[in-house]
């Protein structure tokens, strides 16, 4: 069971949570539970867009400007890191000046003891220079590991934020299955703060040393420093070159990663059946070879890997530039002895920290690659949300203030994306509230499919659904679903205790209110009985219980939402006859004073229906009570004579 969202936080709450000023990510305020965090996403959607009537959103920016704001948040520590991570880089350049006077003073001959007192004078300025160095590397990378970590925090958040937003088709897709972006939402989040909390510690290092460096050599002597530096422009070319295909080779590969991962998750999950069918070879040569993938995809690797080599090389060619021109401008007296051993020192330092720089590409282009899949992750809107004004759908949507649970169909229909035919055809029916209305028929037929519009999973491609006479895509989303429960074949328990699952880590609920949804549920009995009570662990997906007592939990959890409507979706289907016999008590207790709205396979579960629907090929082929259908002697008739 899944109740369709999670139990709503209280508004005053929910208030204070979201008094961060709007930096750059919008956070969809259908997700109605937030972090508690500094690194929680900082803005809304607009409230048109969130309402359903808007058609489109515009783009918060381009991807730097993005890159910047979200920097910003964390200025504080970025700025710390780059100002010591610039002590750091000075540092080299004032060693490449020194070095003149250190050779300067090997020229001393005839005088030992100058010679031990200048060589003692310039050891100890060494010696300061790495006391120095010690205390601006703990700044430099504490506090870009401090504002990586946050941005961690932050980033992983809005993907999941942006990802729990979308519409129940957009996981449907093959490339959005959980496994790849369970993996994708840790890669990318990961990759960017990598970058700023390891990379970009060597990059503004590299980066001052480069830029000290050639200001000491221009002082020194500008002649051999502009001829020393010329290869620098290449090195530059090679980095942006290497930059760019080195990220279109994240962009090829990324997919076959998330692919195997995706694999790997699936079968772990299933470990039980992989065992029992001696799977366990063939699962690792299938996942070899969908891991491997990405070897093919290796030409822009290639060409980026030749900018790389160009990049390293070019220092070498620079030394012998500054060798050549350097012994030349000695020998014309241009230069003196140790201008040209601090400049060779400057000029080298420059050009090696310039291809340093090509060390750092492959961190970069992940970067980038991560940081714009999760913008658009964020900027793609779900399709249950988009949708213009019409003359059915006014501009201003309103909340629900009283909910009788009248559902009516109006010619709906409902096409998949992935699939030739509708799943449902032209439909039309009303559920009146408080009535009991069952869904039946051969597998495939739209059963499920009518249910998951009625949770607005989806929306019909054509006709309406209309609560209470208002189309239910003028509801906002949080508040429409709010009075819905959904229970479905699949019991899903989190980690946890029996507390937090059946809550959803919703504080209001008092334990009158817990135990009373469980003794309707027929739950509390059983929960009582452990050591514990409710603050006994499920253990993982209480795989430790029965599935009646699993399914009994989750129905516990749709009856704390007190709903108006509560959807059964096949709940009962994939237990034995004890524990269907128990959850079905629960059930009918469940039902009472609500509208009920069920889909079952086993047809002696939906009896005592006050009204049956037989959905087959999309459509409603009969209709009526049960008495009623074995009357006609049709279609339903034939469905109860192949489970006799």
């Amino acid at each position: 069971m899944s109740a369709t969202q999670p139990v709503s936080q209280d508004p005053q709450q929910s208030h204070e949570q979201d008094t961060e000023k709007p930096v750059s990510f919008t956070l969809p305020r259908t997700v109605k539970s937030r972090p508690e965090s500094d690194a929680s996403t900082v803005a809304a959607l607009p409230e048109a867009l969130e309402r359903g009537d808007a058609a489109e959103a515009k783009a918060p920016g381009g991807i730097l400007s993005r890159f910047i704001q979200l920097l910003s948040k964390y200025s504080f520590w970025i700025v710390g890191g780059i100002i010591g991570g610039m002590a750091i880089g000075a540092s080299y350049p004032v060693a490449a000046w020194l070095i003149g006077f250190v050779m300067k003073t090997f020229a001393i001959q005839d005088d030992d003891s100058r010679l031990l007192r200048e060589a003692r004078k310039w050891s100890f300025w060494f010696l300061i220079m790495a006391i120095i160095n010690i205390a601006t590397s703990f700044v430099l990378g504490f506090f870009l590991s401090a504002g990586s970590d946050r941005i961690d925090r932050r980033l992983k958040l809005v993907s999941l934020v942006s990802l729990l937003k979308q519409e129940i088709g957009y996981f449907d897709k093959e490339e959005n299955a959980s496994g790849a972006l369970t993996a994708a939402v840790a890669t990318h989040a990961n990759n960017v703060a990598t970058t700023i909390g390891l990379v970009w510690q060597q990059l503004i290092t590299a980066t001052a040393n480069f830029v000290g460096s050639l200001i000491l050599g221009l002082v020194l002597s500008w002649k051999l420093t502009l001829l020393g530096i010329s290869p620098v422009p290449f090195i530059i070319g090679a980095a942006y070159y290497n930059i760019v295909f080195i990220e279109k080779y994240e962009r090829q590969v990324q997919k076959p990663l998330e692919e195997a991962s995706a694999f790997a998750s699936e079968n772990v999950d299933a470990i039980k059946t992989v065992a029992a069918l001696g799977r366990e070879e063939a699962v690792m040569k299938q996942f070899d070879k969908s891991a491997s993938k990405h070897a093919a995809k290796s030409r822009n690797l290639a060409i980026g890997a030749i900018g790389f080599g160009v990049g390293i090389s070019s220092i070498l060619l620079l030394s012998a530039i500054v060798m050549w021109w350097g012994t030349a401008l000695y020998i014309r007296g241009q230069i003196t002895l140790e201008q040209l051993y601090s400049s060779f020192e400057a000029i080298v330092i420059a050009g090696y920290s310039a291809s340093r720089m090509f060390t750092f590409v492959p961190d970069w282009a992940r970067m980038v690659h991560g940081f714009k899949s999760i913008c658009e992750w964020e900027d793609r809107h779900p399709e249950v949300a988009i949708l213009k004004p019409t003359k059915l759908i006014a501009p201003e949507s309103k909340h629900l203030e009283k909910v009788e649970g009248e559902l009516v169909f109006t010619s709906c229909t409902l096409k998949y994306a992935s699939r030739p035919k509708p799943a449902v055809s032209d439909v039309s029916f009303t559920i009146k509230p408080g009535q009991s209305v069952a869904f039946c028929g051969p597998s495939g037929g739209g059963k499920s499919s009518i249910i998951s519009m009625i949770s607005r999973f989806y929306d019909p491609t054509n006709g309406t659904i209309s609560l209470d006479g208002r189309d239910i895509r003028s509801i906002p989303l949080d508040d429409y679903r709010s009075h819905l429960a959904l229970v479905s074949q699949d019991a899903v328990l989190y980690e946890g205790t029996f507390r937090e699952n059946i809550t959803l880590g919703e504080n209001s609920i008092t334990q009158e209110q817990l135990e009373r949804a469980c003794r309707d549920a027929s739950i509390l009995e059983f929960i009582q009985s452990l050591p514990e009570s409710f603050d006994t662990s499920v253990g993982f997906k209480g795989s430790q219980m029965s599935g009646g007592q699993r399914q009994r939990i989750c129905i516990a959890r749709a009856l704390l939402r007190n709903p108006k409507i509560l959807l059964l979706d096949e709940a009962t289907s994939a237990l034995d006859a004890e524990s269907e016999r128990s959850v079905k008590q629960a059930l009918e207790q469940a039902s009472k004073g609500r509208t009920t709205i069920s889909i079952a396979h086993r047809l002696s579960t939906i009896q005592n229906a006050d009204l049956i629907h037989v959905v087959e090929e999309g459509r409603i082929v009969e209709s009526g009570s049960h008495a009623g259908l074995l009357a006609l002697n049709g279609r339903y008739v034939e469905l109860v004579r192949s489970q006799l």
